[in-house]
């Protein structure tokens, strides 16, 4: 055997009895304490606000009246002929005005709502620290969830 495939197979065999010998067996050990370890987490919490609409002078011309005005006059000219043609173009441009200023002055009525965030500190449980006993002797570790009165450890013959 090569020197190299010698010492490769030495380091795998004390790996493995270095590995059979990390615990024996497994004992009950009885927990003395457990505290928790927090961890800060900052984050945003967002809500929605109602926001009540402004009113607004209005000069009686906006947007919805001009509109509206406009289709009903195109719509009117479309009926009748001669001074029918114009008088159905005036009563469109009239009808359509005032049905163009009612919907833009409901849209302006109406309340939304705005997102506001605002910045937030948490303390969330990231671990448990327990001091726990076992023949005698007292030990500490780490733990995820919260233990209960007794923990499982592993015992090793090797002193």
């Amino acid at each position: 055997m090569k020197p190299l495939e010698t010492l490769i197979c030495l380091v795998f065999a004390g790996l493995a009895i270095t590995t059979a010998h990390a615990a024996d067996f497994t004992a009950s050990a009885k927990v003395i304490s457990s505290t928790p370890m927090y961890q800060t987490v900052t984050g945003q919490e967002c809500y929605s606000v109602p926001v009540q609409a402004q009113p607004q002078a209005s000069s009686g011309l906006n947007a919805g009246s001009i509109i509206g005005g406009l289709a009903g006059g195109l719509l009117g000219h479309q009926v009748g002929n001669g001074r029918g043609n114009t008088a159905a173009t005036i009563i469109g441009a009239v009808g359509g005005a005032m049905v163009g200023n009612h919907v833009n002055s409901n849209e302006e009525g109406q309340g939304g709502s705005q997102q506001q965030c605002r910045d937030v500190q948490k303390q969330v449980v990231e671990g448990y620290t327990v001091r726990y006993e076992y023949a005698g002797h007292e030990a500490t570790t780490v733990m995820q969830s919260q233990p209960g009165n007794t923990i499982t450890v592993g015992v090793s013959a090797l002193q």
